[in-house]
């Protein structure tokens, strides 16, 4: 092969490769991330709620030490069927949507994050839905 169009051939790759890269995401400026969303049941086994003081206090304590670079908080309200005796729970909840790159660090942080909300407010689960996404900010 000449020179000269092997040359144009490695040009044309890498430009291909590149454009592959930055198309990625749809608009310019995004970056490829993880989107995950956490849901936070408020209901304690054995009677009562978390607080809106204990949420608060969790966020500070444990969330945004692990996500400073922010998240979002909604009020939700949902259902699920219990395993064990197939009944209906219906309660409020709080869901919890931090977009991140998709690391190691991000991963144990999610990791600690439900292990320690269990923990805190007796629950059987904290909902992690995670799906690839595109953002700037």
């Amino acid at each position: 092969m000449r020179p000269a169009l092997l040359i144009l051939l490695l040009a044309l790759a890498l430009e291909q490769g590149a454009h592959a890269q930055s198309g990625s995401c749809p608009l310019p400026q995004q970056t490829a991330t993880l989107v995950i969303e956490l849901f936070f049941g408020q209901r304690i086994p054995g009677g009562g709620a978390v607080t809106s003081k204990e949420w608060r206090s969790f966020l500070a304590r444990t969330v945004t030490p692990r996500f400073p670079d922010g998240f979002t908080v909604y009020d939700a309200y949902g259902q699920w069927r219990q395993p064990g005796t197939r009944s209906i729970t219906r309660e409020r909840s709080k869901v919890v949507v931090i977009v991140a790159a998709d690391t190691p660090e991000v991963r144990a942080g999610i990791a600690q994050v439900t292990a320690e909300y269990r923990t805190l407010f007796h629950q059987h689960s904290v909902g992690v839905v995670t799906s690839p996404g595109c953002a700037a900010f």
